[in-house]
């Protein structure tokens, strides 16, 4: 009984993909394409879709909110030096869709060990998925670069060694990259996000009450418009931070050898720990300050801080600690080497802190 439901199983799959007599047509440039499918199963608003996909194939993935229910729409991209090899190509790629208890599994498959190699051949999928608003999104797909827009209640990639951009989170956003560039705009929610070598670029962010914490080894981390608990840090590259408002504790900022250039819209609140071993430190302030600084540099730098009424409290060779206003948040920037301290308040003529 057992082997009669799979057998039949296997042959509505093959039925499905039309494994053995699909078009393929193009060929310009060893190029390739398969027929474009389209499968639609059902889903409701707050369920989940998970994407696995297999270590030998890439491709792109596009998720969409706003849809009634979940549907898949796909082609395959082969690379191949004859229109026989790549319809070989074709025969072992598919695209499977599982109703699960709280949503659907798409499984995007091929062999584990390839009849394509490297750059020469290769067996790509484009696919694009529409799903319901406020939806939770799980990537379990190394090498297909993803793009994605919400509303979605959480976005998570578990590990990519491809390209990452997603709009419109309000819940929970989790991201491990490795190589490559991630972008994410319009936040909210519990972040968290670790790169290597690829930059971060981060836009309209709001954590709240929850904390936002990014990791990023060899790259430059990019942030505009953020509010909310945020610890940062990268080692070799810059990190430029505009229109900030940090709150409550434990908010940290943290570089090796590359500058670090932060603004606020103003700084009344939270507790924030820069450090920045052998880059300068430069921070704007555009509107109204309330905070107690603590800096110290290394022998071979300097403290510079003006353009706001101050109180100094503490003023040394390599060390200046002030009371600006009425000094509810507390700001420590410490360098070493020639990493220079540079604090603009707003009583100036430039824009954004003068960064």
């Amino acid at each position: 009984m057992i082997k009669r439901a799979f057998i039949g199983s296997a042959l509505m799959l093959i039925a499905w993909h039309g494994l053995s007599a699909e078009s393929i047509t193009g060929g310009k440039g060893g190029v390739f394409l398969g027929e474009q499918y389209e499968e639609t199963a059902a889903m409701r608003s707050g369920q989940t879709l998970i994407i696995n996909s297999a270590a030998t194939l890439s491709g792109n993935l596009k998720v969409i909110a706003g849809g009634e229910d979940c549907r898949i729409r796909y082609r395959k991209r082969l690379k191949a030096t004859t229109k026989k090899e790549a319809a070989g190509y074709a025969e072992v790629i598919s695209v499977d869709v599982e109703k699960i208890r709280d949503g659907i599994t798409v499984s995007l498959r091929s062999p584990s060990s390839a009849p394509w190699s490297g750059t020469k051949n290769s067996g790509r999928l484009d696919v694009e998925i529409t799903i319901p608003d406020s939806s939770s999104v799980q990537f379990n797909t190394a090498y297909f670069d993803i793009e994605a827009v919400g509303p979605f209640t959480e976005f998570i990639v578990s590990e990519s060694l491809s390209k990452v951009q997603v709009e419109k989170v309000t819940g929970v956003t989790e991201v491990r990259v490795s190589s490559r560039p991630f972008s994410a705009t319009d936040i909210s929610g519990r972040l968290f996000i670790s790169n290597e070598y690829g930059r971060i670029k981060l836009e309209n962010i709001d954590t709240g009450e929850k904390s936002g914490t990014i990791r990023n080894e060899h790259g430059e981390v990019t942030i505009s418009n953020y509010r909310g608990r945020l610890d940062l840090g990268t080692s070799y590259d810059r990190i430029t931070a505009r229109n900030l408002f940090l709150t409550g504790t434990g908010n940290r900022i943290k570089n090796i050898s590359a500058p670090i250039v932060l603004s606020f819209d103003s700084l009344t609140t939270g507790k924030i720990r820069v450090n920045n071993q052998y880059g300068q430190t430069s921070i704007g302030i555009a509107g109204r300050v309330d905070a107690r600084f603590i800096c110290k540099n290394g022998k071979s730098s300097r403290i510079t801080a003006e353009h706001m009424t101050m109180e100094p409290t503490l003023v040394n060779d390599n060390r200046l600690e002030f009371i600006a206003g009425e000094g509810t948040a507390e700001v420590r920037i410490y360098t070493r080497g020639d990493g220079d301290i540079i604090i603009n308040g707003p009583d100036r003529n430039t824009v954004n802190g003068g960064i």
